[in-house]
């Protein structure tokens, strides 16, 4: 979905030869898979990390472009809307001080990135959702970023709707709001961990994924004020699952699944997920004279169905395949040691729980995607399942088998220096102070989203995590 395309007009003709080049390279992905053509030993970890640029007043600064241009670095890449930018972190093989490599190359990018800001008189910040946001916001004439990849997106999901978008968020406020674009996906901001794993892992690592996703919505929750209503702890889930729905009345009516989605189930293999990519109308029919071995067409479309737990296939330099875990569901920040923190938690969980892989399909699909929406709105506070069938407050299970679990696959990763990190999860459960509660708690003492952003940026510029953060000043 990064790679930006030629034009925002494409004819059913361009449509035809794109899902007969996806067909061919779908075919391609099979035979690899019938011979496990695939990286059989290589792990390697990377990021996205997206950001919001603010004004003086903390507001959005629709400045992306001329920062982007300043800062001149091809790590960096623009968003949907014009007040948010892109790291594309560099990608580093696993090994014993890994984190603290990936740590340093997203201080050093970040760093870079909020210097070019500066230039400008913007600041950078990370947020699930920035509070300061409002529906003027939204508009697409004013805050769209000026690329044929978004306006083609906007225009095609539109198109295949055939309805505005619905916006409706349950949470202690009802925030409804109906548009005729894709703007509301501008509203959340993530951070996104790339996880190269070996294919023989591949299938333990995707169920491992979709469970310690459970575990980050509730431990990592940043997005519950949305449009200066109070949503979901991280709200993003069910913005980004409304926002880019492209099913039309009958498709709803058909139960297809959506675009945005958790999973439709435990699988037996990575094939399942890419044949399920079939069933998805392209949305970016770019055809390019590229050889069938490269999957660019393939790839493309893969990347305009997001699931929260992506599996991506990929290849290196000498032409070798693998296959990678993108997982999208953990927002942006509080600060750079919030997120880091978040990264080492969900990468060593993964790991811990593999060792078990089969107790990982034990409890039912449905109540771990039930489980899911419900951390995603009530966070820590919500009474689910954890896979070995024990029920209670994530809260609880979290600090009971989570955590434990995942200072065990670091251990096996041979990685060496997690303990701050996972103390700083460990302390943010216990305390239950996530960067959600500190913003519910800031709007409860003043609702005033500018205030509140202004006191966030002031706490999150010291990187101390948002546990420790002094409550809000009136």
């Amino acid at each position: 979905m990064g790679d930006e395309v030629s034009k925002d007009k494409f004819s059913k003709a361009d449509y035809s030869r794109f899902k007969q080049r996806l067909d061919q390279e779908t075919e391609h992905v099979r035979a690899l898979f019938l011979r496990a053509g695939f990286d059989h030993s290589t792990r390697r970890l990377g990021y996205e990390l997206e950001l919001c640029l603010l004004n003086a007043r903390g507001e959005p600064s629709p400045c992306n472009q001329q920062v982007l241009e300043q800062a001149d670095n091809p790590h960096f890449t623009v968003e949907l809307a014009r007040f948010n930018l892109e790291i594309n972190g560099n990608a580093f093989a696993v090994h014993d001080t890994v984190m603290a490599q990936l740590q340093q190359d997203m201080a050093e990018l970040y760093a870079e990135v909020a210097d070019a800001a500066q230039i400008f008189g913007c600041r950078t910040g990370l947020f699930g959702v920035l509070p300061s946001l409002t529906r003027e916001h939204v508009n697409r004439q004013s805050f769209m970023s000026d690329l044929s990849r978004y306006r083609l997106l906007d225009k095609r999901v539109m198109q295949m709707r055939g309805r505005p978008v619905q916006l409706d968020i349950h949470g202690p406020d009802h925030l409804q709001l109906e548009k005729n674009d894709v703007m509301l996906e501008a509203l959340g901001t993530s951070l996104q961990i790339h996880y190269q794993i070996p294919f023989e892992e591949s299938v333990a690592s995707y169920h491992a994924a979709l469970w310690s996703s459970l575990a980050l919505i509730g431990a990592a929750a940043n997005s519950p004020l949305v449009l200066g209503a109070r949503g979901w702890q991280e709200s993003r889930i069910v913005i980004f699952k409304q926002a880019v729905d492209s099913r039309n009345p009958q498709e709803i009516h058909d139960q297809q699944t959506p675009r945005v989605h958790l999973a439709q189930g435990y699988i037996h293999s990575w094939m399942e997920l890419f044949e399920d990519n079939l069933c998805y109308s392209p949305i970016l029919p770019e055809v390019l004279d590229k050889p069938l071995e490269s999957l660019h067409h393939f790839n493309l479309h893969n990347g305009t169905i997001w699931r929260w737990v992506r599996p991506i296939l990929g290849r290196d330099e000498p032409g070798r395949y693998h296959l990678r875990l993108e997982l999208r569901v953990t927002p942006a920040g509080p600060t750079l040691i919030d997120s880091m923190a978040n990264l080492v938690f969900q990468i060593g969980l993964i790991e811990g729980l593999k060792l078990k892989p089969n107790e990982l399909t034990l409890v039912p699909y449905e109540v771990l995607e039930q489980d899911f929406y419900s951390a995603a709105r009530h966070g820590l506070s919500a009474e689910v399942s954890w896979c070995n069938g024990k029920m209670g407050r994530l809260q609880d299970l979290v600090l009971r088998f989570a955590i434990p679990t995942a200072v065990t696959g670091l251990e096996l990763l041979g990685i060496r220096d997690y303990a701050g990190w996972m103390d700083i999860v460990q302390q943010r459960v216990q305390s239950g102070r996530t960067g959600a509660r500190w913003i519910l708690d800031a709007w409860a003492s003043q609702p005033d989203a500018n205030a509140l952003v202004q006191q966030y940026m002031l706490h999150a510029s010291t990187n101390r995590p948002v546990h420790l953060w002094p409550d809000f000043e009136t």
